[in-house]
């Protein structure tokens, strides 16, 4: 696990990317800014393939946005459908990956059922020797604590008692994130806007590639932190 102050993120050799989302639609594709994406790009091994997951959305959306970043020069890439697939391909197509992709779209509990058990075993092993994981709207909700479709489930965890929030600018997202941390007292919320990222890395690395990232503590581990302060102790959060 590799940590600074009040936020813990799985430990590897890799980067984790948190996206607030993209402005990326199959009809006006080519409009669509992809600083975020050339930024996570470089942080990958050259030549390492790019696997992306897409199912949260729409296919046709996921191949749109993997033929732009080819246009941007980045290594070969290729969709999986881990709704579908056995578990020996989805393990094999995941775990020699330079970047895993988990796309964006509404569909959060398809996304969430998706991921259990072999992805995240391949996602795992991609991770722990440098591979790039690249969460883009309800992609990094996944890699947080909590998914907050209809439903409140688990998230994956990747980043420890952390609810992202993508899309942060809008007011809505703003108000859904105090009431998740309201409801999860122990927890942060980490607000990102479109075209924003939270980029984690391998040495403790913690950096904003954007504008407007909001973090919001939950009253309980607000009072822990403070009493650590006080307290001048090293006590794990």
């Amino acid at each position: 696990m590799s940590s600074i102050d009040f936020l813990q993120w799985r430990g590897g050799a890799g980067w984790i990317v948190l996206s607030g989302g993209t402005s990326l639609a199959v009809d006006d594709a080519h409009d669509v800014e992809l600083d975020i994406e050339a930024r996570a790009l470089a942080r990958i091994a050259y030549g390492e393939p790019i696997a992306y997951i897409w199912a949260a959305g729409d296919e046709d959306e996921a191949d749109v946005h993997l033929s732009l970043l080819d246009e941007m020069g980045a290594p070969t890439g290729y969709l999986i459908d881990v709704l579908t697939e056995d578990d020996d391909t989805i393990r094999d197509q995941i775990k020699e990956a330079g970047m895993v992709i988990l796309g964006d779209g509404a569909d959060y509990e398809s996304l969430r059922k998706g991921l259990l058990g072999a992805p995240t075993q391949a996602m795992e092993a991609a991770f722990a020797r440098g591979g790039v994981m690249f969460g883009i709207g309800a992609g990094a909700v996944a890699l947080g604590a909590i998914f907050h479709g209809a439903e409140r489930e688990a998230g994956l965890g990747w980043v420890e008692k952390a609810i992202i929030v993508p899309y942060a600018e809008q007011p809505e997202q703003n108000a859904l994130m105090r009431d998740l941390v309201a409801e999860y007292p122990d927890h942060l919320g980490i607000g990102i806007p479109t075209g924003s990222a939270l980029a984690l890395g391998p040495n403790q690395q913690v950096e904003a590639w954007g504008p407007g990232i909001t973090i919001m503590l939950g009253r309980e581990l607000a009072e822990k932190l403070a009493e650590r302060a006080v307290n001048g102790n090293s006590e794990e959060v």
